[in-house]
């Protein structure tokens, strides 16, 4: 069963219940909020969520229908956006996730990203009973959001590597991106070994007399 209207979102941090990321990137805080406000890909590059829907349910909302494979629960929930300062506001429809907030601290060179998931549910007892609902994904999601990033800001000037990452790359699922990786980890490795053997054999037919 799924609610349409979500739960409002909590405070800002931090809060009791609650499990956070902190991820070092190489933007300025405007570079990175600005990144932040593509909610869908910020949940794509989430390597642990395998999402079928992602669809606009109204103003600042958002329907996610996915699969969570860190924890083997199905996923079908509205997102409430909200922008709060330096906060991006998250609010889940359903669930004992209520919220995750997306952070951006300034810091001497660039600002740091912090991704907190806070957690509702009620009694202690009744989240303990829920115990099974718990997203475990968010460490993998913080690695996932760090590599994104740096590669982001190293090559997000050039419109192909946009084209590719955004109608090649988020559409896929977490494990063709893996295939696609070794693909091109093969085929890499084949162009060195072709290059050394013809280096060699340029080498051998200028020696030979």
């Amino acid at each position: 069963m799924t609610s349409d209207e979500p739960s409002r979102a909590p405070p800002a941090e931090p809060h009791e219940d609650a499990a956070w990321v902190r991820i070092a990137t190489p933007l300025s805080p405007e570079q990175l909020r600005a990144f932040l406000s593509d909610v869908e890909r910020l949940y794509h590059i989430n390597p642990l969520l395998e999402i079928s829907a992602f669809e606009r349910a109204g103003r600042d909302r958002h329907r996610l229908i996915a699969h969570n494979h860190s924890n083997g629960q199905a996923i079908n929930v509205v997102l409430a956006v909200a922008e709060r300062g330096p906060t991006l506001e998250i609010a889940y429809s359903q669930g004992l996730k209520v919220a995750t907030h997306f952070r951006a601290e300034p810091k001497p060179h660039g600002a740091d990203l912090v991704v907190t998931d806070i957690y509702g549910g009620g009694s202690p007892e009744e989240r303990h009973a829920r115990s099974s609902e718990v997203d475990l994904s968010l460490n993998a999601w913080g690695r996932a959001l760090h590599d994104y990033l740096k590669a982001w800001a190293r090559w997000s000037w050039l419109p192909p590597w946009r084209w590719y990452m955004q109608r090649v790359w988020q559409p896929m699922k977490p494990s063709a991106r893996r295939i696609v990786w070794m693909i091109w980890i093969i085929s890499a490795f084949e162009v060195v070994a072709l290059a050394a053997l013809l280096a060699i054999w340029a080498a051998l037919r200028q020696a030979s007399p």
